[in-house]
């Protein structure tokens, strides 16, 4: 049995959304489904930790979301994870790698972390994300993409927490 952690994932705008359904609805017309978990935005995971700091981790994205802008980046490639796991990936900025160390450092620097930045589009066997690729490759160009809102997720099974609205998205 695995055990439960929280995740907190940097959320799209409804523009970037539409565009990486769009991306995924290409492999899905083709064939692929995948594994990855469906029901929730596209997002790019920040980090997670243990179940006990949920309280803690609420308060600190309340304070550190109210401070910070929505942030911009440039969707700029495809790439792989082994060959299980299809994604696009940003060009890194300074205020996304901030909001990931902002969340999780000092505190989450046990042992070597490493963590890029990228936003799922598939999860399945090595054969079939070789077959998925010449199609993702085929219609990818790069697009800019902004970060509106962080989200606490608990997983397994999926519980949404909470949402936090990064301060320049929040209506004015």
């Amino acid at each position: 049995m695995e055990e439960k952690s929280l995740f907190l994932i940097a959320v799209f705008d409804d523009e970037t959304q539409k565009t990486l359904a769009g991306y995924y609805d290409v492999l899905r017309r083709n064939g692929f489904t995948g594994s990855q978990t469906k029901d929730i935005p596209y997002h790019i995971t920040l980090g997670n930790r243990d179940t006990a700091c949920e309280e803690q981790l609420i308060n600190k994205m309340d304070n550190i979301c109210a401070e910070t802008n929505s942030i911009k980046i440039m969707m700029s490639h495809i790439g792989l994870f082994g060959l299980n796991v299809l994604f696009i990936a940003p060009n890194m900025n300074t205020e996304l790698l901030t909001l990931q160390r902002l969340l999780f450092f000092p505190e989450y620097t046990s042992g070597c972390h490493h963590w890029a930045a990228h936003a799922t589009l598939l999860i399945d066997e090595p054969d079939k994300i070789l077959k998925a690729l010449p199609d993702a490759a085929g219609c990818f160009k790069p697009f800019e993409a902004r970060i509106v809102k962080v989200a606490l997720y608990e997983f397994f099974p999926i519980r949404f927490i909470k949402e936090f609205i990064l301060s320049a998205s929040a209506p004015r």
